[in-house]
């Protein structure tokens, strides 16, 4: 398999080893989009791992996070440095839990996921807003530095949650609602809060979150990066791939890490080397610290 170690990349956003814990297998080489043989292809790699909650898991979305916790331990990183997310914080039931999952190693937490919750409304339930606790845990995130990730909220829940924030937004994997009128994308205005924060928006490869066409290939993500730079965004745009969590379905010329490349070469001959870098891993690298 080719190397590709001109290149290296900060990925705000995966669901493999939730994945991996559910259906097996391991993260040193798996049928998946992504395992750690295909990332050191390049010549560093950052991963931040999400714990996605859905609906059926929020009864034990805490002791599922912890387990998910103890099966990366197991896992094998090679050059690979990984960090850990909450995607859909059903878990925390009170300000407390902030805490339990910051000493856990958590880096970022979207409040979140496609449903509503005790803290914020999601993606699917655009009529609820920010909850009373949901305003004291990011306040305690704030205070924590934990970042807060907007990807899933609804539009309602984006404002008021941006209103209470004081530290960085994030958006680990979403891409322009200008360019492709999906709900789980960001307005323009979103995207100039995420900017003018000091915070970051991931490009998302799932194709519904890039184009409304029948059609999809790593070329779709350009017209994003594109107006977004239009925007001011050179430096507030990384990478939120999304893989594994798009039930397989990609652009057509990206099957999993192994071709993060291919975008890549697009957006050097399209952009140049410099913004590329700062797409592919400075500018993620700059939020979360070195």
């Amino acid at each position: 398999m080719k190397t590709h170690s001109e290149y290296k990349i900060f990925d705000a956003h995966c669901d493999t080893m939730t994945r991996l814990m559910e259906n097996g297998g391991h993260l040193a080489e798996n049928k998946y989009n992504l395992d750690t043989k295909r990332m050191e292809l390049y010549g560093e790699y950052t991963q931040i791992f999400a714990c996605c909650t859905e609906p059926k898991h929020s009864a034990v979305s805490m002791e599922r996070f912890e387990r998910m916790t103890e099966f990366m331990r197991e896992q094998y990183f090679g050059s690979v440095t990984p960090m850990i997310s909450i995607e859909g914080a059903d878990m925390i039931k009170s300000v407390n839990d902030v805490d339990r999952l910051k000493n856990l190693g958590v880096r970022c937490i979207a409040l979140t996921w496609n449903h509503s919750n005790q803290l914020a409304g999601g993606a699917d339930s655009p009529d609820h807003g920010l909850t009373a606790l949901g305003k004291r845990v990011i306040r305690r995130m704030n205070e924590l530095d934990i970042i807060l990730d907007v990807s899933h909220l609804n539009d309602r829940s984006f404002y008021d949650a941006s209103s209470v924030n004081t530290g960085k937004l994030i958006a680990t994997h979403s891409n322009s609602r200008y360019v492709c009128s999906h709900r789980r994308n960001l307005t323009d205005d979103m995207f100039r809060l995420i900017r003018d924060s000091g915070g970051c928006a991931g490009l998302n490869l799932y194709p519904p979150f890039l184009t409304d066409k029948p059609r999809c290939s790593s070329s779709d993500v350009i017209s994003h990066v594109s107006h977004w730079l239009e925007l001011g965004g050179e430096n507030c745009i990384g990478l939120g791939t999304d893989l594994d969590g798009t039930d397989d379905i990609l652009p057509e010329d990206i099957h999993g890490a192994e071709d993060i490349y291919i975008l890549l070469d697009k957006l050097s001959a399209e952009f140049g080397r410099e913004i590329t870098d700062k797409i592919s891993y400075k500018n993620m690298r700059s939020v979360f610290g070195e």
